[in-house]
């Protein structure tokens, strides 16, 4: 299919683009279709996820229009020849004036993202969504978090609360104070999805237990030893223990008296339980083994022998499924603290946030797409909305959360529903394999739910953008193979075949550098000579850094020096030419250790520009400069005076600074 079917205004389309492919171009096209079209700026919305990939996105369409504007005559038919637009004089004239049109227009094209998008709903409607008027967005939570964790913290200082019982239980199961900070934490940060799972309902912790219970499988209201151990399991226990007591050995000797006295005694279930389990299953509750052999058959016969392999392992399985029953109770029971105390912290925190006129990016979202779906205005602000919003384009749908997609949810009926005689049109843009907000929820499998929706509502099409412009072949035939691998395939869906623009002469490769193991046989004996004994008061606890990126600096710097060194093609702006050290980029997944990599990049002489924060601010030289400016305007500033005086500027020592510590509790400077 040509991809500009997809840039068309009459089309609803959802295009499932690559990386590389062109997407942002063919987004920005799609609006300049539509503003070709007619379509007023103020009635289109394009949403995506991020301030910055807004501002592109409207600089984009801006320089679009630009060029339009100012374009020779036969330069202006080729570039509406190359969105899919006719070179007519209709659409010559209106290339001309759009882009004047768009400056002048006090309601102008609206990029924006799915916070500000919702942040404007609600100011717009507070009244109708339950939200203060003039409310104030907190972008930085860690505070209020911190409040809120407080408040629960001292409501449950006392003895004879409810709340001191359900954390004192959570502690003990987290381990610590720490813990259990973190794992309520979770709670506040996935408040969405509770209040999508608890919607309705009139009793949510009830609600939640009745699932938990439904899922595990567990009757809270029956102890999982309730009615151990059976007339059954009394039977087979009284003639395995017969048995043991004819297989002699002390060990089964001494098993046999401890089953015996057990049944003949009235231990509660849970030291019945515990008595007989080691008698079965190992420490790590594995099932003991027992097989046959020449000296158990002749003392227990053959019948007696397999009656006592079988007896052994009905029993084992009997045991194991009791430990699993009490595993799921413990995690029922757990569970339900959790969220009770969950809530109780959720609580807290949206309390203080609404005694401080403040909400949050979860609180937009969230009152935004109940406002649309569940509120006694819902059909009065879609109206409004469906009124103003004529198209709809999302950009990187991949990484949309259930919410979000709730949220767009009504504004694509409305759409569905409208007249046939008012041009409206959706367009959607994403990718599963590069969805990166997992952790705000992202939900890259909305990406097909949406176009499938959108194709048997809206009749759109599918379009797939799979030929790259920027790699080269070597480069897509190991993309091809990843994400055409099974396992891949399962998680992402279907998987097009990926090609590229670029002709095959263009140099690419594709290496597989070694593993860096976590501890070569240096790092390991220099552990196990650090971990022998030592005197704590003497000598301190030795510090064992782990290596594995810098080894991996290492080696990345040694490929880089030989591919220069083996003067390495490179083909760009149609011409080839050798190597460089601008032609290379190393990504990392997280700044964390990029000073490892910079490290072995410089002892290997080879020039770099860092993406890291304050990189020249870490250094001690610079840092003492910085002390001597502060001294300069804060004369009373005794650290930084300290820190100067130690600097080899002064090259003082802590001897020659304590008369100056001792001398009063005024400026050091004075003195």
């Amino acid at each position: 299919m040509n991809t500009l079917h997809a840039a068309e205004p009459q089309r609803n389309a959802t295009v499932h683009a690559s990386a590389g492919t062109g997407k942002t171009w063919l987004l920005v096209t799609r609006i300049v279709r539509l503003l070709l079209a007619g379509a007023r700026p103020d009635s289109i919305l394009a949403v995506t996820f991020t301030r910055k990939a807004a501002a592109e996105m409207q600089e984009r369409v801006s320089a679009r229009l630009y060029e339009l504007m100012s374009a020779a005559p036969e330069q202006l038919d080729a570039q509406l020849a190359s969105i899919g637009a006719r070179a007519d004089d209709l659409n010559r004239t209106r290339a001309r004036q759009l882009y004047e049109e768009l400056l002048l227009n006090p309601y102008t094209l609206r990029t924006t993202t799915f916070h500000a998008f919702c942040q404007e709903l609600l100011q717009r409607f507070p009244l109708e969504a339950g939200v203060s008027p003039g409310f104030e967005l907190k972008e930085t939570t860690g505070l209020l978090e911190q409040q809120a964790w407080e408040a629960l913290i001292t409501e449950s200082a006392g003895d004879s609360g409810p709340m001191s019982a359900v954390l004192d239980q959570l502690a003990e199961a987290c381990d610590g104070l720490g813990n259990t900070h973190s794992a309520l934490r979770s709670f506040l940060s996935h408040r969405s999805d509770w209040w999508a799972w608890i919607q309705d309902q009139d009793d949510p912790l009830g609600y939640a237990r009745d699932q938990l219970e439904q899922l595990l499988q567990i009757d809270m209201d029956t102890a999982p030893l309730d009615g151990f151990p059976n007339d059954q399991l009394r039977e087979q226990l009284q003639t395995f223990a017969a048995l043991l007591g004819r297989n002699t050995t002390q060990k089964n000797t001494e098993n046999a008296e401890l089953l015996a006295a057990c049944l003949a005694g009235d231990s509660d279930a849970a030291a019945f339980f515990e008595t007989i389990k080691p008698i079965f299953l190992t420490t790590v509750n594995e099932p003991r083994k027992v097989k046959p052999s020449k000296a158990q058959a002749t003392r227990l016969g053959e019948a007696g022998e397999l009656q006592f392999i079988e007896l052994h392992f009905e029993i084992c399985d009997e045991l194991l499924a009791l430990l699993d029953r009490q595993a799921r109770y413990r995690t029922c029971h757990m569970s339900s603290v959790w969220i009770t105390a969950g809530m109780q912290l959720l609580a807290h925190y949206q309390r203080i946030k609404q005694e401080q006129r403040l909400l949050d990016f979860a609180d937009l979202e969230w009152k935004a797409c109940e406002l649309l779906n569940r509120s006694e205005h819902a059909s009065w602000v879609q109206y409004k909305l469906d009124t103003r919003i004529d198209h709809l384009l999302v950009d990187e749908f991949q990484d949309t959360n259930p919410t979000q997609w709730h949220l767009l949810l009504p504004l694509l009926q409305e759409l569905a529903a409208g007249s046939e005689q008012r041009q409206r049109s959706v367009f959607l843009v994403g990718d599963t394999k590069q969805s990166i907000y997992r952790f705000r929820r992202a939900n890259p499998a909305l990406l097909g739910e949406a176009s499938d929706w959108l194709e048997q509502n809206l009749q759109s099409e599918k379009n797939p953008l799979d030929a790259s412009r920027r790699s080269a072949q070597a480069i897509i035939d190991s993309v091809n193979a990843v994400f055409d691998s099974e396992p891949l395939k399962q998680r992402i869906g279907s998987f097009n075949q990926h090609t590229t623009h670029l002709p095959d002469d263009v140099y690419g490769r594709v290496e597989l550098l070694p593993l860096v193991t976590s501890l070569p046989d240096s790092d390991a004996d220099a552990e196990t000579a650090a971990t022998g004994l030592r005197n704590p008061l003497q000598a301190p606890r030795p510090d064992i850094a782990d290596q594995r990126y810098a080894r991996e600096g290492a080696m990345i710097a040694d490929r880089i020096q030989q591919l220069l060194a083996d003067n390495t093609a490179v083909t760009r702006d149609n011409t080839t030419r050798t190597l460089r050290h601008g032609d290379i980029i190393i990504l990392l997944r997280q700044r964390t250790h990029a000073a490892a990599y910079e490290k072995a990049l410089r002892e290997k002489g080879i020039p770099y520009l860092s993406a890291s924060k304050g990189t020249l601010l870490d250094n001690i030289e610079i840092r003492d400069i910085e002390c001597l400016l502060n001294l300069l305007i804060s004369p009373h500033d005794n650290l930084a005076l300290a820190q100067l005086l130690r600097s080899p500027v002064f090259d003082l020592d802590s001897e020659a600074l304590l008369p100056l510590a001792t001398a009063g509790s005024g400026s050091w400077y004075a003195v």
